[in-house]
């Protein structure tokens, strides 16, 4: 994840990763990232994300991400030129990190790379302060067309996000070390929410740009405003996703123990409600019927990655990044939280 707080200061012999890094952008046409020469490089440390390995560099005096990507979370093959795309077709609407270059040859590392600019500040933490600003960035983001751009697209938001869930529990259950107990609770939610796709699918509208992950870290409160990074997995769905996802307590808890007030998640709904010009009344429906989905995926997504460290299926490159990230995995899937599922259905 493009986060502002690096662990490895600069300073040091340079690791094998970091030579490779620093040759590559001294051969790479400047003109790239908006230089006439690459006069200086410096590594000022480095970040593992669950899926990726982020280096904030410094080239000429402004700072950047060098991202290499290990694994992918959109499915698709060409993850990293997706990535840039939609931070292209981005550009210029303060929504994103300006993207300067994909390499996805896998010519001179082993993965795929992106160049985006970083992004200076702290996360939001969910306080009403913040909530005019999330609407309106949200709001900003649903309002963009996405035309004939290569998008992922989900048009039958409802029915996908049924199958998605429905798709983590199987991958869930094949695992060595999956819990009973979760299993039992997930089929529950499952069979619950199946009941009410029928009567609830048209109300959905497969026809704004999501970012799917919209988790406190992934924001940035820059000096030019507020800012999504992380845009490795977005599509074309029904808004409600985004805020779903926003509202969900478990995506909440994968940052912190911060959870969104009654009164906070009311104030959100009708600032964007009345800034994206939609009937506050109908999101908050769809709203609540998508909710338990989208938070029982990301249950079964921390019980998933709970049982690859115990069963040794975590890549070598992103083993740091699992074991630092234990406890916030332990929190999203704790069998409490689909409890609460049950009980809102």
């Amino acid at each position: 994840m493009n986060e502002p707080c690096f662990k490895e200061g600069k300073g040091g012999p340079l690791s094998i990763a970091e030579q490779k890094i620093e040759r590559y952008l001294r051969d790479l046409p400047p003109g790239v990232l908006n230089f006439r020469s690459i006069d200086s490089v410096e590594i000022l440390g480095m970040r593992p994300g669950t899926y990726n390995l982020n280096f904030h560099i410094k080239v000429n005096q402004r700072e950047f991400i060098f991202r290499i990507n290990i694994e992918q979370q959109s499915g698709l093959p060409n993850q990293i030129e997706y990535e840039f795309i939609v931070l292209k077709f981005l550009e210029n609407h303060r929504v994103a990190p300006k993207a300067y270059h994909f390499d996805n040859t896998r010519n001179h590392f082993e993965f795929g790379i992106l160049i985006e600019d970083y992004l200076e500040g702290p996360h939001v933490t969910l306080q009403r302060g913040e909530i005019p600003d999330l609407a309106e960035l949200l709001a900003r983001l649903h309002s963009l067309k996405p035309g004939n751009m290569p998008f992922i697209a989900w048009r039958r938001p409802l029915i996908h996000t049924y199958q998605l869930a429905r798709n983590d529990l199987i991958g869930y259950e094949r695992k060595g070390t999956s819990e009973k107990g979760t299993i039992g609770l997930a089929r529950e939610v499952l069979n619950r929410a199946e009941a009410l796709l029928r009567d609830y699918e048209e109300l959905f509208d497969g026809d704004s740009l999501n970012h799917t992950d919209v988790v406190c870290d992934n924001f940035i409160k820059t000096p030019e405003g507020l800012r999504l990074i992380d845009w490795e997995k977005p599509r074309v769905d029904d808004c409600s996703y985004d805020i779903a996802c926003l509202f969900s307590e478990p995506a909440q808890l994968w940052f912190s123990q911060n959870i969104l007030t009654p009164e906070n998640r009311q104030r959100f709904l009708e600032t964007y409600a009345s800034l994206a010009g939609k009937r506050a009344d109908l999101l908050f429906e769809k709203v609540r019927v998508r909710e338990p989905l989208v938070s029982l995926h990301w249950i079964l997504w921390g019980a998933g990655k709970l049982c690859d460290l115990k069963e040794g299926r975590t890549k070598p490159e992103l083993m740091r990044a699992h074991e630092e990230k234990l406890a916030r995995y332990e929190r999203v899937a704790r069998l409490e939280n689909i409890e609460k599922l049950l009980d809102s259905i």
